[in-house]
């Protein structure tokens, strides 16, 4: 009973992001009837898609050690980019792919300003944050530029299978799963928890550190492209201020998935279950009627909680490891 009992807590600890996400569920299903409908769910989905995808990126950068805060407005300008190409003439496609390469430029934009200034990537994408704000806002002139063709749209509004089922979040769920498969299967994700872990030893593991976290800001660069895409898509519209925020709401969420503000950790699926928390959150308190700014208050506490509870942890971890070495010096 004991053996079985220590399982049960051992598969909730690894999994607590899964299993509040359950109690969440449950919760709310007994505040509103409708809030359990498949098409709910599935809106919550298609809703939170843009935010999981761009959120496979930032858990990468803070498994590796890094933390970024430009994710919001470096979502705004690539979406404003982008809409101006379309509505300019340039094909779908190609601004598409022209979008998604800007994206990737000013992730490694950050990680050359992070070798070249000695500074963590924290203080470096705050800075850039309010660059790419800057810039959205002078070239947009502060409109929004709408008008964006049926062949955009379809990316983030059209369904497959289900009518509330759409592409974007078919393709999330993919790149889910080839990310999990990446960092859980290939020598890539061990060096990425390796370089979280201890940058100085996978140096002298032989791991070429610089390399590493430029390819680890190209793929973030990637997703953050593909999802400022997705909700210039789906919103069929963009503005200078159109993905602002987002970055709390992906590090609360890849936070809430387990992931460590120190790195060095994490798994791919437990930060989709993070992000869903907080897309949960929002879509129960506005069911139950609750105001639009109360989710403010309960994502920032939700932060505090999840850091507190992170730096508890490493806490235990080091008088753990200080006491393991002084029984061995005893011995």
């Amino acid at each position: 009973m004991n053996k079985s009992l220590a399982k049960i807590i051992d598969f909730c600890r690894r999994n607590l992001a899964w299993v509040l996400l359950v109690i969440i569920c449950i919760v709310f299903s007994f505040t509103n009837p409708n809030f359990l409908t498949v098409k709910n769910l599935l809106n919550i989905l298609n809703q939170n898609s843009y935010v999981i995808i761009c959120a496979y990126g930032i858990a990468l950068i803070m498994m590796s050690g890094g933390l970024d805060m430009s994710v919001g407005y470096q979502m705004s300008i690539c979406g404003v980019v982008c809409a101006m190409m379309i509505t300019s003439g340039v094909p779908v496609i190609a601004a598409v792919i022209v979008t998604i390469l800007l994206s990737i430029a000013f992730s490694m934009l950050a990680t050359l300003l992070e070798q070249v200034l000695k500074l963590p990537r924290i203080f470096c994408t705050i800075g850039l944050s309010t660059v790419y704000q800057g810039l959205a806002y002078v070239i947009t002139g502060s409109k929004t530029i709408s008008g964006l063709p049926a062949a955009f749209k379809v990316i983030g509004q059209g369904t497959i299978f289900h009518p509330s089922l759409t592409y974007a979040t078919v393709f999330m769920v993919i790149a889910g799963l080839i990310m999990s498969f990446l960092m859980n299967r290939t020598y890539f994700g061990r060096y990425v928890f390796a370089l979280g872990g201890n940058e100085a030893a996978s140096r002298l593991a032989g791991i070429n550190v610089k390399r590493m976290k430029y390819l680890v800001g190209g793929v973030a660069g990637l997703f953050c492209g593909i999802g400022a895409i997705v909700l210039c898509s789906r919103v069929g519209a963009a503005a200078a201020g159109t993905a602002a925020g987002t970055e709390i709401t992906v590090l609360t969420g890849v936070l809430v998935g387990g992931v460590s503000v120190r790195g060095g950790d994490g798994k791919i699926a437990n930060c989709v279950a993070g992000v869903l928390i907080m897309g949960l959150l929002a879509n129960g308190m506005q069911l139950a009627g609750l105001n639009t700014y109360y989710q403010f208050v309960v994502k920032g506490a939700i932060m505090l909680g999840v850091m507190w509870f992170d730096a508890f942890q490493m806490g235990r971890r080091a008088i753990a490891a200080n006491k393991r070495k002084e029984e061995a010096i005893a011995a």
